[in-house]
């Protein structure tokens, strides 16, 4: 195509390149800002609230005399976060959590005002939940605290932990692990962790409370630097009680903010990343003496008998020598061990990947093939959908027949830009605009109903997706790759055989039909109008499903052939989500470009995981960058 773009645009470009995505995240702004003054504080302990009978709203007082108190809700899904929020304010306003999909997406503030206080409690997305991993939800509470207009102060902390939950679970440590670096020791005086109390339980509140005291249970070291427990059924005026022990601690900063923030700029995504891993790194508590250092301890103790004892006995040094080499003997026999396992190990790897007859290159590959697919499928189209149905008059976006529902289906910010327009209000050339925008979708709708999924036959939305996802997350935290990929290809397999091959069939040819009719139709709808009756030839709709097929396919390969090899994930991004170097490629970039978002994923990533069997969950490396298109795309003169 040679027009040229109206005001200055240069030419139509070519937009031959590759893509993928994680979600876009919000970051709250409205964080209060309070004045109460010091109080003295309270620690340890296992107190429990009095009651106070305290009225939701106390109508005497003038609005702008309450005294706000933020405080932080924390817990698992499902845990009563939304519950104990609802209790408070007397009434359902937060939707509670079914399971299976998260209620809560995003850090939010709710006023709860009671007397002359106004407490802004914090709702948070839980951990352990089907939506996104523990490490999301720990970096958009990093956002939270750091990224607003203001950076949010806190009275204080709720963790809430349902009656009877596992306190062995290394999910469950980790988070705690992360909480208290994120907080800092000095902070965890300000935590309460709430022991969601079950109907017809355990009424006896020593027995109820002493596993979070347990010396092997993860809350034990919190509760010995100054963390409380209590015992709540989650009814209005208790929690109202509860939240009423914080009025007395004044709004303060936690640690993350005091070491992200304290030059006064605000944390980019790489600086979160990276303060989580050093965070994760941490060991609180001196670690085990290792063989070596007993070694050492009894050289130490030679030294110390022979130096001052020049005199003394002869037997007691041969003593002290025998002890060594027997401490040496020792050590050569747990060297001895440990070949030994490794050997073992080594012979299962090589028995395992005899079944696998597959190399990371040629994965990698793979993808970049289908990336090449979408690459050609939507050049092609938008050519013929120009030829066929653009008008010499119209070349830009700003002539789409149905501009409005244009831009919401591609999630245009006014003032911030989308495919559609500029973040200044410039139209893009309709073939230019053609291309992206079907690669666009088309990444999208394959991310979505094939790589998303567990199984590309049980729809991202199903409950049964969302139960076995939640499984294979559980198992990715504890067991190693070796279980990991054998619990995922029995699993695969076993659904596969379920369905029936027939049914697979059925489903796989659907899937390029529903993003004709469902995605891309309705698109070029908006674009040239229903006048225009758009239709696709045969051609590229045959290409839809070659493509549909081939992509199925390779999702095969990772989910049912791949044990050792790792967890290979496909990604894509949201529009409008924050670039990230480390994880995005931007499509023709400018001189010194440096994108702050993009405006779509065009090509797709993918990332590989190692289950490490230590509850550290995977060890993650990105393989192929994700394909983005920035503002750059924008050229003007």
């Amino acid at each position: 195509m040679t027009a040229t773009k109206p005001g200055g645009q240069k030419h139509s470009k070519n937009t031959r390149g590759n893509t993928h995505a994680p979600a876009k995240s919000s970051v709250a702004n409205n964080h209060p800002t309070p004045d109460g003054k010091q109080a003295n504080e309270r620690t340890g302990g296992v107190p429990v609230a009095k009651p106070t009978n305290t009225p939701l709203v106390n109508q005497d007082k003038p609005k702008d005399a309450l005294i706000p108190v933020p405080i932080l809700i924390l817990g698992a899904q499902g845990s009563g976060k939304s519950s104990l929020i609802n209790a408070a304010l007397g009434k359902d306003v937060r939707e509670i959590s079914n399971g299976f999909e998260l209620a809560t997406q995003d850090f939010h503030f709710i006023s709860v005002v009671a007397e002359k206080h106004k407490f802004m409690v914090v709702d948070s997305p839980g951990f352990d939940n089907t939506s996104f991993s523990d490490g999301e939800v720990m970096t958009k509470l990093i956002r939270f605290l750091c990224c607003g207009k203001s950076m949010a102060r806190l009275s204080g902390i709720i963790y809430l932990h349902p009656e009877g939950g596992s306190l062995g679970s290394g999910v469950l440590r980790r988070n705690l692990h992360l909480i208290r670096s994120l907080l800092g020791d000095k902070f965890l005086n300000r935590l309460t962790i709430v022991l969601v109390h079950q109907s017809g339980g355990n009424s006896n509140q020593q027995e109820m409370i002493a596993p979070l005291l347990d010396s092997k249970s993860p809350f034990r070291a919190l509760c010995d630097l100054g963390a409380r427990v209590e015992i709540s059924s989650l009814k209005t005026q208790p929690v109202r009680d509860l939240l009423l022990s914080f009025v007395d601690k004044r709004p303060d900063f936690v640690s993350v903010q005091n070491e992200l923030c304290r030059s006064g700029g605000i944390p980019n995504d790489g600086d979160i990343t990276t303060h989580l891993a050093k965070c994760a790194r941490i060991k609180h508590g001196a670690p085990a003496p290792t063989r070596p250092k007993i070694t050492t301890k009894s050289l130490s103790q030679i030294q110390n008998h022979v130096s001052p004892s020049v005199g003394q006995p002869s037997k007691d040094i041969k003593r002290l020598e025998l002890q060594l080499a027997e401490s040496k003997k020792q050590t050569e026999d747990f060297s001895s061990q440990l070949q030994q396992h490794l050997s073992q190990y080594t012979a299962l790897c090589s028995q395992l990947q005899i079944h696998e007859n597959a190399e990371q290159s040629e994965i990698v590959q793979n993808l970049i093939d289908i990336n090449r697919h979408i690459e050609d499928l939507a050049l092609s189209l938008s050519q013929h959908l120009v030829d066929t149905y653009g008008g010499h008059d119209k070349t830009t976006t700003q002539y789409a027949v149905h501009l409005p529902e244009l831009k919401l289906l591609f999630e245009h910010d006014e003032g911030k830009g989308s495919l559609v327009q500029s973040s200044k209000g410039v139209g893009m050339l309709v073939e230019d605009f053609l291309d992206v925008a079907i690669r666009s979708i088309l990444c999208e709708q394959l991310y979505k109903r094939i790589f998303a999924p567990f199984h590309p036959a049980i729809p991202l939305s199903d409950p049964k997706n969302q139960y076995t996802t939640k499984l294979y997350n559980h198992i990715k935290e504890k067991e190693t790759q070796a279980t990991l990929g054998r619990w995922r290809t029995a699993s695969f397999a076993a659904i596969s055989g379920v369905i029936g091959e027939k049914e697979l069939l059925k489903i796989k040819r659907q899937v390029g039909s529903n993003i004709l009719n469902s995605n891309l139709m309705p698109m070029l709808g908006y674009l040239f109008g229903p006048e225009k009756k758009v239709m696709v030839s045969g051609a590229h709709v045959e290409s839809l499903t070659e493509l549909v097929t081939q992509a199925w396919d390779w999702c095969i390969m990772l989910r049912e052939k791949i044990v050792l090899l790792g967890d290979y994930q496909p990604i894509a991004y949201r529009y409008g989500a924050t670039f990230d170097m480390n994880a995005m490629s931007e499509f023709e970039p400018g001189p010194g470009s440096q994108p702050d978002r993009i405006l779509s994923t065009i090509g797709l990533g993918l990332n590989v995981g190692l289950a490490q069997g230590t509850g550290g969950g995977l060890c993650r490396t990105t393989l192929l960058k994700v394909s983005v298109v920035t503002e750059g795309w924008f050229m003007e003169t």
